[in-house]
């Protein structure tokens, strides 16, 4: 096993599962899935960030890493053991993430979707992960990201880093728009007491509980 081969497998698996919760939510739930979005904005994403993801697990099974290629000319020990150190931290991240992002979608149950569905009424969910972050997923999908593109360092794989971190925050945005026409004053008061991506805004909550 190999840094590389462990985050082309778990980015694999990833959305060979995304496909499964798919599946999943039109057998078991009878609700759709979202994987053809209804709102023309999605519509358009899609048409980017569907080629972006195939890119992502195509380029995780190159195995390409620019400086690993450098530090294996230059023939520098030193530098490239401590480099193989960061490429499996890199690659344990990307496991983290997987296996966290599962518990989150097992948590919101027939609420997941893929997409924004103006048909499909769904429940606040504020507690577990959503309790700290409005969108966890999508912080675990940046968390997978970067060690994607660790250990597959190259201007193609920041290229779709570049993309696929640009449309999960077009996407939040639009969920958040959505969410409080839905939810109107109790989305508004989530809002107030979580942050988008980073518990900040939780963790300062708890630490002016704890002072006050």
């Amino acid at each position: 096993m190999t840094p590389e081969l462990l985050v082309a497998i778990t980015i694999s698996s990833y959305w060979a599962c995304v496909l499964l919760m798919s599946i999943r939510s039109r057998v078991k739930f009878k609700t759709a899935s979202g994987s053809i979005p209804k709102a023309k904005v999605e519509r358009l994403m899609w048409l980017l960030w569907v080629p972006t993801i195939v890119a992502w697990i195509a380029l995780t099974w190159n195995g390409s890493n620019q400086v690993t290629q450098w530090l294996a000319n230059t023939a520098n020990v030193g530098w490239g053991s401590a480099w193989q150190t960061a490429l499996w931290m890199a690659a344990i991240a990307t496991l983290f993430a997987f296996v966290i992002t599962t518990r989150c979608w097992m948590s919101m149950g027939k609420n997941w979707s893929m997409a924004v569905r103006p048909d499909k009424k769904t429940d606040l969910i504020t507690d577990g992960m959503f309790a700290f972050v409005r969108h966890p997923i999508y912080a675990l999908s940046l968390l997978l990201m970067i060690g994607s593109l660790i250990v597959n360092l190259g201007w193609p794989m920041l290229l779709v880093a570049t993309i696929h971190c640009s449309m999960l925050v077009m996407k939040s945005l639009n969920e958040e728009r959505y969410l409080a026409k839905l939810h109107g004053q109790q989305y508004n008061d989530y809002l107030q007491r979580t942050s988008r991506f980073f518990p900040l805004r939780a963790v300062r909550n708890i630490r002016f509980a704890k002072s006050a």
